[in-house]
């Protein structure tokens, strides 16, 4: 296990790129088929759900090469379809989401493998809408691997539910940049709407074109020719969010990189952090947080399931009462995050009250030290390193290394801000 003593944050840093938007980008530049420099994309430094991505592209003939200032991705000389393939996503669920529909454009026939916590996940709601589409698609209980036989005649004309999460809807909107008819799809329930926003960004980006009617019906046009021969990766507010967190409960943190102007959901960082009352310095340049106040809030995470771990480390970090809405988001991730949470705050000392969707934490200044159990939840296992700087013990978790899953260079970025390294 991985003891962290109390600590102080202090120092600044560069943001590790995007996870989302770079997936998202390399699907697209995928779909281009021509050469595109991916800015400050580092095959070297991704997390490992974008590093089984690249891998992916790799398998269907793909090229990459790296220099200073990113990564240039190359088409495979021939876009002949191949006859099978069998593609490793990792952990990830947006890489399954959306290679399930995504890939029927360069393999008829293709299974989807993953590792660890995934294969543990019941994905008969995305084998639903896959079959909905038109596909034939085979598993076993409704796990991992899953083999999936594209159609020539898949509908065109699609209804889904979006209650469960915004990924696989991500991945139908990138699927039908690339079909040669129109596509219209019409959604219910939409949760993570942030998410979608980024998908359509980026395929502006890359010159695609997409109607959203009230996030309701999108209408994609068919035989879209897209451009785009270099484009930037942004830096990753969810990553960053634990940073601010821990700046904004016992430090000072400056960091540069990150896009004010970012889809990405979890710039709702910079929201709830105000009304903690953190200091906020913002700039062309860098994002300043540094520990003032430290006044509960009130928050619906909804559409930012992602900040739900290491807000309830700022929960914690509070005089009173906080509340964090739409638990029922928490379930189907890399834990059961409602529970994972739950038992954290149990080590930690922290009363807290669940409700039907919302969490109430009461927050007193401080948590006690313990011993975590990351469920090899890499967001877990990041917020628990977070609380050090509100803990009057020493905190050690397991299986540290589930946070190269999203953010590979974490631990050598801590060991250059703290002033008491674990």
């Amino acid at each position: 296990m991985m003891r962290i003593e109390p600590y102080v944050y202090q120092g600044r840093f560069e943001s590790c790129c995007s996870k989302s938007h770079a997936q998202r980008i390399l699907i697209l530049a995928a779909l281009y088929r021509k050469e595109v420099f991916i800015d400050h994309l580092f095959e070297s430094r991704v997390g490992d759900d974008v590093g089984f991505m690249i891998s992916a592209f790799r398998k269907i003939g793909y090229s990459f090469e790296e220099n200073d200032s990113g990564l240039l991705m190359k088409p495979p000389k021939q876009n002949n379809k191949y006859s099978h393939v069998e593609i490793n996503i990792g952990e990830s669920g947006f890489g399954l989401r959306s290679f399930a529909s995504v890939l029927s454009h360069f393999s008829k026939n293709y299974t989807l493998a993953g590792e660890k916590t995934i294969l543990k996940r019941n994905h008969s709601s995305l084998i639903a809408s896959i079959q909905d589409l038109g596909f034939d698609v085979e598993s076993h209980h409704h796990e991992l691997p899953i083999k999936i036989t594209s159609s020539d005649t898949f509908l065109n004309d699609l209804h889904i539910d979006g209650s469960k999460g915004s990924q696989f809807l991500s991945g139908l909107l990138m699927w039908a940049i690339g079909c040669d008819k129109e596509v219209q799809i019409a959604v219910s329930n939409l949760k993570s709407i942030p998410y979608i926003d980024l998908t359509l960004d980026t395929i502006s980006q890359f010159n695609g074109k997409v109607t959203n009617d009230g996030y309701r019906n999108f209408i994609i046009p068919g035989g879209q020719q897209l451009q785009c021969q270099r484009i930037s990766v942004e830096g990753d507010w969810s990553s960053m969010s634990f940073h601010l967190v821990g700046a904004a409960l016992n430090g000072e943190v400056e960091i540069s990189g990150l896009s004010l102007n970012s889809k990405q959901a979890d710039i709702l960082i910079l929201e709830v952090l105000r009304v903690f009352g953190a200091v906020i310095e913002l700039n062309d340049t860098y994002i300043k947080v540094s520990k003032k106040e430290k006044k509960p809030f009130n928050i619906d995470l909804t559409d930012a399931p992602d900040l739900f771990p290491v807000l309830s480390i700022l929960a914690c970090g509070a005089i009173g009462k906080s509340i964090l809405k739409g638990t029922d988001r928490l379930v189907n991730k890399e834990s059961n995050r409602l529970k994972s949470i739950c038992t954290m705050l149990d080590v930690f000392k922290v009363q807290y009250e669940l409700s039907k969707c919302d969490i109430s934490i009461n927050g007193t200044g401080e948590v006690q030290g313990g011993e975590i159990v990351t469920f090899s939840d890499h967001r877990i296992a990041m917020s628990a390193i977070c609380a050090g700087t509100i803990s009057n013990a020493s905190i050690s978790i397991d299986n540290e290394d589930c946070v190269k899953k999203s953010y590979h260079d974490y631990f050598e970025d801590m060991c250059g801000i703290l002033k008491n390294p674990y």
